[in-house]
């Protein structure tokens, strides 16, 4: 996915610092300071439960880490989400993605030899969520060889989490952190 960094937000990132009332007070106590919570930030009755949704998603569910990071990666690069692909490829690759396995998701080669049946089968149903959510009964089941009831609705549950943060990124034109050097 291409890294073009856009400065035209239009909406400007909440002031986490001067937010008042309980989600300010709680978004203060976070140890990271994202671009993408400062902009949903203007949802003040939904940003906390937005988040404690992005955390169970993220440490919570049973389906396996790396998986759900393709699927986010998917979504990030069917969607168009260059923030979210930013934020995840970094958490794919830490979590064990190949430059192989991003690269084939990035070009939706997505029956890769960098993939196995189980990743194939997974993208191939994460794919069909994606553009529009009416799964065709072989790649069901495809997918269901391999996952869980459990780790097939919470991997729909991650798609959409993630469709909902690339849309919030992608409409407002939420800005990249730029990146720190040590």
């Amino acid at each position: 996915m291409s890294a073009e960094i856009r400065s035209d937000s239009r909406l400007p990132l909440v002031d986490i610092e001067t937010m008042e009332g309980a989600a300010g007070a709680a978004l203060r106590a976070s140890p990271r300071r994202l671009n993408i919570i400062a902009m949903m930030a203007h949802a003040k009755t939904c940003v906390l439960p937005q988040l404690a949704v992005g955390r169970a998603v993220m440490t919570e569910q049973s389906l396996p880490p790396l998986p759900r990071e393709l699927l986010i990666l998917l979504a990030a690069r069917l969607d168009g989400g260059r923030y979210v692909w930013s934020q995840h490829r970094t958490i794919a690759e830490r979590l064990g993605a190949t430059s192989a396995m991003v690269d084939a998701i990035d070009a939706l080669d997505l029956a890769s030899t960098a993939f196995g049946e189980t990743d194939q089968a997974l993208l191939s149903f994460g794919t069909q969520v994606i553009r529009g959510g009416d799964v065709e009964d072989a790649v069901f089941e495809r997918v269901s060889r391999h996952f869980t009831a459990q780790e097939i609705v919470e991997a729909i549950i991650a798609i959409g989490y993630y469709m909902t943060m690339n849309r919030l990124t992608l409409v407002t034109r939420t800005p990249l952190e730029i990146p720190t050097t040590t």
